[in-house]
């Protein structure tokens, strides 16, 4: 079947016409969105690109997903919903309360994970990086302490011996780590949810801060001894994470503090996430129309609103929030909830306000420097002109892209099968014994029979993988690899894709991102 269709390719080439000089590999200094999520000073960088967190939080979509109920058809709906309503990252609980997921004792020692949960995990670090969401792992909450829960004496012992700790991190928190620090979608872990509540809540135990500290301390250090990826807690009040701040007895999370804990200069939280609500304005003030340093916080690192309400901050639109934020030096802000799982808002009332701030400053939301982060540059302008076989059309689009502003738009009108190619002649920079990735985004209900990214490397040997329309995601971004062999012959002669539709097709799929 394959060989036919190479035949067929043969007697149909088209070439590209267009300047070799305008697509070719970017430098990785041009690369942005999708890389992985650094720090400089206050701010956030992506590809050596500043990047402002137009974020949300979506907790959960059936308690305790990973492990009891991970629907992935809803978190990769809800996930394309959110990319393409300007959302770059999101906030999501790993383990909701403690009961799913996590292997723990009565005596607090943890042994492990699930296979049921880390499968559910694959799957959502794959959705994410389909999607375009840099993803903030929140792994635990002041739930797993609460008295309502069936496990809370297992946490609560988890926390008062350093053993338990030491077991919680070696066996998961680490392993967590070590499985998903390769995508770097994974942008950062939230070691618990608001334990404020756990320190001051008799019905959650009142564990000391000293404990939480311990905690946090071993974490981050064993975190960041494994990996690039972010750390930070999620403080209910601001009190908690300054000095100065009424009510305070210090900063729970300086790096003082935790250093005191264990001694090493990697126990550290990263950028801080202190949460907002309208009954703190009283106390310490709405937080998006002054300074971080005006919300009494050292202005040491970034500092992102972890939580506030969707519905927007007292007397203010969430649109204003979002960009009142930006211009007083905070680095993002993550309203609660994405999904209504709460009174606090929902989809609805998050878009207005991330959609507005990514039209208004697109480069700091989805940053692509000079091109995306590809191989081959489809930004705008940058292509010339862009063939296709059989009567399809090819060319740079805005409409959606999984990095930068562009992809490449492939759209057929037929009433009948046919077969469909794009290609470039002679590709630059391509050799033998490595591989290439394209993201390919398809719609829902076409009549497609599959897509088929290829590399022909001399002698028109023919390097593809043959992927069915029904095993891809679709209306999401789909991650396709082509390893060409290390004996191909070289040099390599076309780079493309095979497009095979069953009947009368009139639509469009979207290439990105072939790196």
């Amino acid at each position: 079947m394959h060989v036919k269709k190479r035949n067929k390719w043969v007697s149909l080439v088209l070439t590209f016409a267009m300047l070799l000089g305008t697509i070719g590999f970017a430098s990785s200094a041009n690369a942005a969105f999708g890389d992985r999520i650094t720090i400089s000073g206050t701010k956030f960088y992506a590809g050596g690109q500043q990047i402002f967190i137009n974020g949300a939080n979506t907790p959960w979509n059936s308690w305790n997903d990973f492990g009891r109920s991970f629907d992935y058809n809803w978190w990769n709906n809800h996930f394309a919903t959110l990319h393409a309503n300007g959302v770059n990252a999101t906030r999501v609980w790993i383990t909701c309360d403690g009961e799913v997921g996590i292997n723990i004792n009565s005596n607090g020692q943890v042994t492990g994970a699930t296979t049921a949960h880390w499968n559910n995990l694959d799957s959502l670090f794959q959705i994410a990086q389909n999607n375009g969401i840099y993803i903030m792992a929140t792994l635990m909450s002041f739930d797993h302490f609460k008295n309502t829960h069936t496990k809370y004496q297992s946490w609560r012992n988890m926390l008062l011996s350093d053993s338990n700790i030491d077991s919680y991190v070696t066996n998961y928190v680490v392993p967590f780590v070590n499985r998903y620090k390769n995508n770097n979608y994974l942008w950062s872990i939230d070691l618990i949810n608001e334990p404020d509540w756990v320190y001051e809540d008799a019905n959650m135990g009142q564990i000391s801060w000293d404990r939480l500290q311990t905690y946090f301390a071993k974490a981050s250090v064993a975190i960041h001894q494994n990996s690039s990826i972010l750390t930070t807690v999620g403080l209910a009040m601001v009190k908690y994470n300054s000095a100065t701040a009424g009510g305070s007895s210090g900063n729970k999370i300086s790096d003082a503090a935790l250093q005191a804990k264990v001694s090493s200069s990697q126990a550290k939280i990263d950028f801080y996430s202190p949460h907002y609500y309208p009954w703190q304005d009283q106390y310490w003030g709405i937080p998006f129309y002054g300074t971080p340093a005006q919300w009494y916080l050292v202005h040491d690192r970034p500092v992102v609103v972890g939580e506030a309400p969707a519905l927007g901050s007292t007397g203010h639109t969430l649109a204003s929030d979002y960009a009142n934020a930006y211009t007083n030096g905070f680095a993002g802000v993550m309203p609660w909830t994405s999904n209504g799982v709460d009174s606090n808002g929902n989809m609805s009332n998050l878009s207005p306000a991330t959609t507005a701030f990514r039209d208004a400053n697109y480069s700091l939301v989805f940053p692509s420097g000079s091109s995306d982060s590809s191989k081959f540059n489809f930004e705008s302008g940058s292509l010339q002109s862009f063939y296709g076989t059989n009567g399809l059309t090819v060319s740079s689009s805005t409409d959606r892209a999984y990095a930068g502003t562009n992809s490449l738009k492939m759209s057929g009108n037929s009433t009948t099968a046919k077969t469909y190619y794009a290609q470039l002649d002679n590709p630059s920079g391509l050799s033998a014994g490595s591989t290439v990735t394209f993201r390919v985004w398809v719609p829902s209900g076409a009549a497609i029979t599959s897509v088929q990214p290829f590399v022909q490397s001399n002698a028109w040997a023919w390097h593809g993988t043959y992927t069915t329309y029904a095993s891809l995601t679709k209306n999401a971004w789909n991650t396709i690899t082509v390893a060409i062999p290390s004996n191909a012959p070289t040099p390599m002669k076309r780079i493309g894709i095979e497009l095979v539709t069953s009947g009368s097709w009139n639509g469009s799929i979207y290439v990105d991102s072939i790196n």
